[in-house]
């Protein structure tokens, strides 16, 4: 089972306090409704002068430095291992992800700082309103977990990742095989006999990536990462700390050489399905492929999301809310009596259905 906390345990995350109202003097919070600061209190707005992002060439990525940790406090919790830096403003009393009070602060450390982001545009609310109605839906849910689902917490993050640009070129060779029946007589009778021919391949190939994207982080399972990690990446804009006010931010655990590393082993997984999906074979014998990389662009942005916990039956669930879109994915319990009936019912319509076509085929 996994809880909230094995999935938040030792990451790092930037809290901003915001700046303050001026007309009441509470913080500022970024709204993702109205894409501006607007305080809670009194409802004042204040627009961002937002700046549309732009794609840095792969030779100039930067390298981890102190100067974004410089900027804030950097607290650990010695009873989750969860690490979290905040704004010079603020000091933690508690750690966010366990509750515990058993938070010190810690050193400077380097950090690679974001070049830009993808604002929320899902508000709070609204997400709330998705847990809600995904819970309605989970087939499988027990029954009284549905009726009594209220998410716990329900935080806005922003995730570090990297997405990348690429012009791919390729060739390759190998040795593909197809199976076939022919019939041959054996001692007068004809008998089915299985065989395979084998034919050679080669040839070249070329594919372009546009915002290819890799997570730096593993906050989020990949198994939910990979469900909700689809972006309109171009609408992102240079980093501003406006957009994190009422939000945090999540350090990135994995460099831009090693993102780098895993997208060209996504992508060349990729251009060898493209390839053999030229062909009409059933197995392979050989296949060797040379890929080479153009024109190669990336971006470290934030992405924002939504996570999320809930309890049933004293067990701690987790779930994850796209801060773009809305998509979602988590995990559910699972009504033992619901999975038995649904088993049987499948296995009675397939004997009824075996019934059928025996007494169509007498």
């Amino acid at each position: 089972m996994e809880t909230l906390q094995n999935d938040f345990a030792e990451c790092d995350t930037v809290a901003v306090s915001g700046e303050k109202c001026p007309g009441c003097g509470d913080n500022l919070q970024f709204d993702p409704v109205s894409g501006a600061l607007k305080c809670p209190s009194c409802g004042t707005i204040k627009q961002i002068a937002a700046t549309p992002g732009m794609e840095f060439e792969l030779r100039y990525m930067k390298k981890a430095s102190d100067g974004w940790s410089r900027e804030t406090h950097v607290y650990h919790c010695s009873n989750c291992n969860a690490e979290q830096a905040l704004d010079k403003r603020e000091i933690a009393r508690v750690c966010p992800f366990c509750g515990s009070p058993s938070v010190v602060e810690r050193e400077e450390f380097a950090v690679l700082r974001p070049d830009m982001l993808l604002p929320f545009s899902v508000g709070k609310q609204k997400a709330a309103e998705t847990a809600s109605h995904w819970a309605k839906k989970r087939l499988f849910a027990p029954d009284d977990f549905k009726k009594s689902f209220r998410a716990e917490t329900l935080n806005g993050v922003y995730l570090p990742a990297f997405t990348f640009d690429a012009e791919t070129y390729t060739d390759y060779s190998g040795v593909l095989c197809e199976h076939y029946t022919e019939t041959v007589t054996v001692n007068g009778k004809p008998e089915t006999r299985r065989r395979t021919r084998t034919f050679s391949v080669s040839g070249d190939y070329q594919k372009s990536f546009n915002d290819f994207a890799v997570s730096a982080t593993d906050v989020v399972p990949p198994r939910y990462i990979n469900k909700i990690m689809y972006y309109d990446y171009h609408n992102s804009v240079l980093y501003e700390e406006d957009f994190l006010y009422g939000f945090s931010a999540r350090l990135g655990a994995q460099d831009g050489e090693t993102c780098w590393a895993q997208a060209r082993a996504q992508m060349e997984t990729e251009v060898k399905r493209d390839i053999l999906g030229q062909y009409s074979y059933d197995t392979v014998e050989r296949f060797d492929m040379r890929t080479a990389y153009g024109g190669v662009t990336y971006r470290y942005l934030l992405i924002p999301i939504y996570l999320g916990n809930y309890f049933y039956k004293t067990k701690r669930y987790s779930f994850y809310i796209n801060g773009r879109n809305g998509k979602m994915a988590g995990k559910s319990p699972v009504s033992a009596l619901k999975v038995a009936l649904a088993v049987t019912i499948g296995l009675a319509v397939a004997a009824l259905a075996g019934l059928a076509l025996y007494f169509l085929m007498k």
